[in-house]
């Protein structure tokens, strides 16, 4: 009888255990879409409204004899595929796997649902993709409350949430997996004249190789390379390696 109970007892742990699992699973991948999933935040200057409900130009206004210009620069490579617009197919490399984790923040990192459903059909990894799916009203209605608009109901009028991610590092773990960090810049609007603000965030995620191209997985919340902006103190001695647009899209 003390047998069956202690398998009994053991049969409930281990299904407590997958539970808890599952649900810490759930909580990274929404606190990774509200952009304070293990990562830095700052606040820096704000920034000209267009009088468009578009965002000026996000660049951190520092005197010219304080600017630092960046040691590392990298030209992140193209995908060569398409996935609802997105680009996905990035080749099997370091600069690949960061590539595909710049894809995510500028597409995912949204106040629309139907641009962070496009992400993560395009980028999540397959365990990932349901739990990100059940977490997108939550994700909207975080990235609405972070812009300063209401949590629900119409966009005010010149509203807008922007991702511009501005620099990467990487620590190559194998063939198979790379942990990319992405310092970003997001620049809000509440809307209805308001200024635009911009913040700086840090996270980090972990490209998997999966068949044929990379596809982001969550990471236990952790500590990130503090994100600094382009030109600023601190910005190479984090680590960062700035991002070359070129003619990316």
């Amino acid at each position: 009888m003390s047998l069956d109970l202690q398998a009994a007892a053991s049969k409930r742990m281990r299904r407590g255990i997958i539970t808890l699992a599952a649900i810490a699973a759930v909580l990274a991948v929404i606190v990774v879409l509200l952009l304070v999933f293990g990562g830095g935040k700052k606040d820096t200057a704000k920034n000209p409204d267009t009088g468009a409900g578009k965002p000026a130009p996000a660049v951190t206004e520092t005197p010219s004899d304080a600017y630092t210009a960046p040691q590392k620069w990298v030209k992140l490579p193209e995908g060569t595929g398409k996935s609802n617009g997105l680009p996905i197919k990035f080749p099997k490399t370091d600069e690949g796997a960061a590539a595909m984790m710049e894809s995510v923040i500028r597409t995912s990192w949204s106040i629309d649902p139907a641009d962070i459903e496009k992400a993560v059909s395009a980028y999540s990894a397959p365990q990932d993709t349901d739990a990100l799916r059940a977490a997108i009203p939550q994700a909207v209605a975080g990235n609405r409350q972070t812009a300063g608009m209401p949590t629900d109901g119409p966009v005010p009028h010149g509203a807008s949430f922007i991702a511009i991610p501005i620099a990467v590092q990487w620590t190559h773990q194998d063939d198979t997996h790379v942990r990319v960090s992405v310092d970003t810049r997001v620049v809000t609007n509440a809307g209805n004249g308001s200024e635009n603000k911009t913040q700086l965030v840090s996270m980090a995620g972990m490209a998997v190789w999966n068949g044929d191209d990379w596809k982001n997985t969550s990471l236990p919340p952790g500590k990130q390379p503090e994100p600094f902006d382009i030109g600023s103190d601190g910005f190479n001695s984090a680590g960062w390696k700035a991002i070359q647009e070129g003619d990316r899209k």
